[in-house]
C-alpha cells in the first residue's frame, strides 16, 4: 500500500506534516510494504482557497490513501473519487510519526465533519 502525506519541509523522516493538504509545499509518498519514501514539490501550493488541485498531480502515483491534518471537502471528495481513502494524522507531527502510526493501524479515517472550511483550520 502506498500513502501520501503533505509536508511543510523536505528534511527526511523529521519533516513536519503540513496543516493543510492543498497548501503543502511538498508531498511524501511512502510504500508501506517496501519502506521506500519519495518527496516531491507541490507545484500548486500557492492558490486561492477552493482552487487547489493537488489531486490532479497525485492521481498517477498509485497511492491508496492520504494522511492529513486538514483538507477541504472538495479535495477530500476528489481524492476519494480517485480511490484514495483519507486518514487524519491525529498526534502524528512528522513523516516518521505518520509512517509508524499508519503502519500500526491507529489513524482514523476522515469523517466528513472533519474537513476544513478555509485555510485557517487545522
Amino acid at each position: 500500500m502506498k500513502i501520501i502525506i503533505p509536508l511543510d519541509e523536505y528534511s527526511g523522516p523529521g519533516s513536519q506534516v503540513c496543516d493543510h493538504f492543498g497548501s503543502a509545499p511538498f508531498f511524501a509518498t511512502v510504500d508501506m510494504v517496501s519502506g521506500e519514501v519519495s518527496i516531491i514539490d507541490n507545484q500548486n501550493a500557492h492558490h486561492d482557497h477552493g482552487q487547489c488541485t493537488p489531486a490532479d498531480s497525485l492521481a498517477d502515483m498509485g497511492a491508496s490513501a492520504i494522511v492529513v491534518k486538514g483538507i477541504g471537502p472538495r479535495a477530500a471528495a476528489k481524492m476519494q473519487s480517485l480511490g484514495m481513502d483519507a486518514y487524519m494524522a491525529g498526534s502524528a507531527r512528522t513523516l516518521a510519526d505518520v509512517i509508524e502510526q499508519f503502519g500500526s493501524g491507529i489513524l482514523n479515517k476522515l469523517d466528513v465533519q472533519q474537513t476544513c472550511q478555509g485555510h485557517g483550520c487545522g
